[in-house]
């Protein structure tokens, strides 16, 4: 075989071996929930070991972040491995971002919703207790995760309505007022209030924990703290955990260090989740 032939082999191979977690991903079990004109949106589905159809699992819907533009999608397969070692049905859901899609951040929006819509829809299918669906993100898919719990759905009514949030560096305060040039209207597909958390909160918001690096320079720490204020003015259940000196997408990093930001924060979720019921303590 010619070296020109054998190029685009070796692409994938150097691709795959950079990111062993694509290939997890490849080899989950999946499904279309959604039909749009580019692409048909998969779920990826992890099951605990012990899974079967007449179960009731808690389950988590991670979202990837990328600010709307790029595709991350295996962000969160190691939180979704981990998750279902502990019982839990976890989902990653693909959704249109405007670098492949030319969508933008409210088409990025209505995927989430529909994408937890489909989980909810098919509890049975999968085994999950209706009653404990979270919802989870990093960044701009921290803000999927966040829209979920705090705006309103007129398609999907309390279908994409999750029963507790999980945010990492999130998106909380979309203000094309404040900062015009970042969330303008070509970019977001709406004006910035009518997709921003921190704009529609209400009381009716589920438990919620907040993962924020204090010295994060693109998503400043100072909008996971008006969001967690205005979360707790409302009389909602949030903590905002901060972690001192972090950078954006500080939690992504060192996951076979015990002593990682990774590993941090999932003995910050699991305490969580123990306390709103969901598992057991260890």
């Amino acid at each position: 075989m010619k070296l020109f032939q054998l190029l685009p082999l070796i692409f994938i191979a150097f691709a795959l071996s950079a990111n062993p977690n694509q290939k997890v991903l490849e080899n989950t079990e999946n499904y279309v929930f959604k039909e749009t004109p580019n692409l048909d949106l998969k779920i990826y589905v992890f099951k605990p070991d012990t899974w079967n159809a007449s179960q009731e699992n808690p389950a988590i819907v991670f979202y990837f972040g990328g600010g709307w533009n790029s595709r991350h999608i295996t962000q969160f397969v190691a939180y979704a491995q981990y998750y279902a070692l502990k019982g839990f049905v976890c989902f990653i859901p693909n959704y249109r971002v405007r670098s492949t899609d030319n969508s933008q951040a409210l088409d990025s929006v209505r995927d989430a919703q529909d994408a937890f819509a489909y989980v909810r829809k098919n509890v049975k299918q999968f085994g999950i207790d209706s009653s404990r669906i979270a919802a989870s993100g990093g960044s701009a898919g921290g803000h999927l995760a966040a829209s979920l719990g705090t705006l309103k759905d007129s398609k999907n009514k309390e279908l994409s309505k999750p029963n507790a949030l999980i945010l990492f560096n999130p998106v909380c305060v979309v203000d094309s007022d404040k900062n015009p040039k970042r969330y303008d209207f070509a970019r977001l597909g709406a004006e910035g209030h009518e997709i921003s958390p921190y704009h529609n909160v209400s009381d009716k918001v589920p438990p919620t924990i907040i993962y924020h690096g204090t010295e994060d320079r693109l998503v400043p720490y100072q909008t996971a703290k008006m969001f967690h204020e205005k979360m707790l003015e409302a009389g909602n259940d949030c903590t905002l955990i901060p972690f001192e000196g972090k950078d954006h997408g500080f939690f992504n990093h060192g996951k076979h260090l015990a002593e990682s930001d990774y590993r941090k924060t999932l003995n910050y979720t699991d305490e969580f989740l123990s306390k709103i019921g969901w598992m057991s303590a260890n």
